[in-house]
């Protein structure tokens, strides 16, 4: 009897002994090669759901998205990222390989698993840990073969598999240095996320020569501020003499090291970056370049305060679902250096939330360094972000400037409505993101700097990047996490939303909103948002003096009549009545009680009652029934 297998293709040519065990994995899964149907993608939620995720590796990642394929453009190919199950979380390439590549779902929220699409770049290198090349007829199913793809595994800095970095054409266009581009890329985004694990006070850069130091084949270490090792890159096993995939994980820094841990902060201090030779426990010696993490407790560095009790996110606690969402995926990052991008209304308090953001996170005792694009003059925003030495144009100060970004430094940088900033600032933007350095109007040096980026739009971002109006590359690295606050006209929590506005503007004092007041305000549009509302109720504080109770009339004008347009003519003043006359019930005719209540005078609660009974004129010059 015929065994099915031997119905089956072999690979193409002389397949390598790893595409071979691919394809041997294929046929024990009761893969068909010749199987026609495509797999149907992956719903839209789905993919949220996994790009929210990995949000670390898709902020980190989107960068080298865009490099790569700067090298590759016009080459009928494309570049994707992929999660460690397979499924593709981003890609970016030509137009029409792009529409020919979706034929067969290779397009973000399809799972491009082996058990899913047999062997393939993607799969396989998930499957094999390494880099992976599957040309044209070595892949599994009829379907892909007009396909060439290179994909490289991102290892996650605590050991395994976070993604995959993947290089995708034409089968007839020879991707000649497509293994190396990918390798180096990978390693890129594997040390960025290393760089930025939310527990390592210091991170050193080691290599052998002072020629290699710097360079991207330098092995990175991850430290705790005890010395405790917490993870190395893929190039640190060959610098100790370790086997490839030896992770230092958990070992004190004196396992690894003579040099002394507290000499090596000593110098960090006192001299930065400088390298420094440090000496390996098992003999010989390599140079290091020490980075120590603003805002995280070191030996040498003064700790800063004890995080708060409850963290200031929390403290913007909503019963309305989109901000509570909002909230939540903030801080999901608020320990992490990945990019926040806000977009809401102007006045829907994206300052407000982003320095909510800046106090829950590990720069909480640094700066916070806002700037506002849309305020600034195009001509000096340049100078107000990056500084300026004397004389560098005509009306710089006499002393030059720090600039935003460098008093920024170690904290948090906030650039509010950055859809407003010029596209020429923004290629020097990228540029400071990129390196991490800056250089001020008229200077010749560059400083480097360490902050924590924060932006904020009332425009949508990406209908700007589709108009050409903002730079897609800029957009991609500002929105590693991107939340949208919703506007007050739509908020679910808009009493309690007052209720907290007024007890900031009015400490102590517990002022209360009628119900016709408040009724007034829920129907207002708000075009200004939480600002106007601020506004409104500061106004209305200052005007009630003495009295508890926020009524209408303590309200601006434009609020009064829209209120009465709503209500008709005689409506509002219908609404006070009746809660003067069910607050005097309430308590038995006793004037001074009901007034009490209220925050009026008595002559004021007689004036309504009076209305009440169609009457005109002033109140009664003595005590009602009950009074006191």
């Amino acid at each position: 009897m015929k065994n099915e297998d031997d119905e089956l293709p072999a690979p193409a040519g002389d397949a390598s002994d790893l595409i071979a065990r691919s394809w041997q994995r294929c046929r024990d899964a009761g893969l068909d090669a010749a199987q026609a149907l495509p797999v149907p993608a992956t719903p839209p939620k789905t993919l949220a759901d996994r790009l929210e995720a990995n949000a670390r590796l898709v902020a980190y990642a989107q960068p080298m998205l865009e490099g790569l394929y700067q090298h590759l453009a016009r080459s009928s190919s494309m570049v994707l990222l992929a999660d460690n199950a397979g499924m593709i979380l981003r890609a970016v390439g030509d137009a029409d390989f792009i529409a020919r590549a979706a034929r067969c779902h290779l397009q973000p929220g399809a799972v491009w698993s082996e058990a899913e699409m047999g062997t393939n770049a993607i799969g396989t290198a998930l499957v094999e840990r390494c880099t992976v090349a599957v040309v044209g007829r070595e892949h599994f199913l009829d379907r892909n073969r007009f396909l060439t793809c290179i994909s490289a595994p991102i290892l996650a800095p605590g050991g395994g598999v976070l993604g995959v970095l993947d290089i995708s054409g034409d089968a007839r266009v020879a991707q000649v240095h497509g293994a190396a581009l990918v390798e180096i890329n990978a390693g890129i985004i594997e040390n960025r996320l290393l760089e930025t694990l939310p527990d390592a006070a210091v991170v050193l850069r080691l290599h052998a020569t002072a020629e290699g130091l710097g360079s991207h084949l330098d092995g990175l270490l991850a430290l705790a501020d005890d010395g405790r090792c917490l993870a190395g890159n893929r190039r640190l096993p060959r610098l100790f003499g370790r086997p490839a995939g030896w992770s230092p994980a958990g070992a004190g820094f004196a396992e690894l090291f003579a040099t002394p841990w507290p000499a090596l902060l000593e110098h960090a201090c006192r001299r930065g970056e400088e390298p420094l030779a440090v000496r390996l426990r098992h003999g010989g010696e390599l140079l290091a370049r020490i980075g120590l993490r603003a805002g995280v407790r070191s030996f040498a560095v003064a700790a800063p305060p004890a995080a708060p009790a409850r963290c200031p996110l929390d403290e913007l606690g909503s019963e309305d679902p989109r901000m509570a969402e909002a909230i939540r995926r903030a801080k999901r990052i608020a320990e992490c250096d990945i990019p926040l991008l806000i977009q809401g209304e102007t006045g829907s308090g994206k300052e407000w939330f982003a320095q909510a953001f800046h106090k829950s996170g590990a720069r909480r005792a640094a700066p916070f360094v806002a700037v506002n694009c849309a305020a600034i003059p195009a001509t000096l925003i340049e100078a107000e972000l990056f500084g300026h030495v004397e004389g560098a144009f005509t009306g710089a100060r006499r002393s030059g400037a720090r600039g935003k970004i460098r008093e920024a430094d170690g904290g948090t940088l906030f650039l509010d409505e950055i859809g407003d900033m010029p596209l020429a600032l923004q290629a020097v933007l990228l540029r400071v993101l990129e390196t991490r350095r800056v250089a001020p109007l008229g200077g010749h040096g560059e400083e480097p700097v360490d902050f924590a980026l924060v932006c904020a739009s009332h425009q949508p971002l990406r209908a700007l990047v589709d108009h050409g109006q903002f730079r897609a590359d800029l957009f991609f690295r500002l929105s590693g996490m991107t939340v949208s606050l919703p506007p007050l006209r739509e908020r679910q929590d808009f009493d309690r939303v007052v209720r907290r506005i007024l007890a900031e503007e009015a400490p102590g004092r517990e002022p209360r909103v009628a119900p016709a007041a408040l009724d007034l305000l829920r129907r207002h549009d708000w075009p200004g948002n939480l600002r106007q509302l601020r506004n409104v109720l500061r106004l209305a504080v200052a005007l009630l003096g003495d009295e508890r109770l926020l009524t209408p009339d303590f309200l601006p004008a434009e609020l009064l009549d829209a209120g009465c347009r709503g209500h008709g003519e005689s409506g509002l003043r219908a609404v006070q009545i009746r809660l003067v006359q069910e607050t005097v019930e309430r308590h038995g005719g006793n004037i001074s009680a009901a007034a009490r209540e209220l925050g009026i005078t008595r002559t004021t609660l007689y004036r309504k009652l009076a209305e009440g009974r169609g009457e005109r004129g002033a109140a009664p010059d003595g005590g009602g029934a009950g009074g006191g």
